[in-house]
């Protein structure tokens, strides 16, 4: 009988570890650095739906005169995506941006992501600006720009 009791306690305490075990992969990864939830400030001035899976979103802050430009995506699992804004020298929409890249008239974000690329944000100093915006997850790519939002205007939120 004492044989069946400490087989039975040590039965007991091993499924006592099974159920307490996969708490340490949990903390593990509750401690794993992520990137924080990112937004653009302002009001949301144009969007394009990539695919399934990615959404360019285009804001404006009046207050700050500054455009800024995400990239999200529902995928899941790291991926290449990228994010810029151009400013242009026009200052009325056009069908081509001439790149004024003077004073950081260029900002981008690209890497392997899981949840956004982004956010850019840029001064457009009363100029149009093109924004640009791809992913590719293995052999397929999609991508997006001002031309394709604006009605084939480059230059644009102006």
């Amino acid at each position: 009988m004492s044989k069946l009791r400490t087989v039975l306690t040590t039965l007991a305490v091993a499924a006592g570890l099974l159920v307490l075990s996969p708490a340490a992969p949990a903390q593990a990864a509750a401690a794993a650095p992520a990137r924080a939830a990112a937004s653009c400030s302002g009001s949301l001035v144009d969007y394009q739906q990539m695919g399934s899976y990615h959404k360019v979103e285009v804001y404006w802050n009046s207050s700050t005169k500054k455009n800024c430009a995400i990239l999200h995506t529902s995928h899941g699992t790291p991926h290449e995506m990228h994010v810029s804004i151009q400013r242009c020298t026009e200052t009325s929409p056009s069908s081509g941006c001439t790149p004024d890249l003077a004073s950081g008239g260029y900002v981008e974000d690209s890497g392997n992501y899981t949840q956004y690329a982004g956010p850019v944000t840029l001064t457009s100093g009363n100029k149009c600006v093109r924004v640009f915006a791809y992913a590719k997850i293995g052999s397929n790519s999609w991508g997006a720009d001002s031309g394709s939002m604006r009605g084939g205007n480059q230059a644009a939120f102006c």
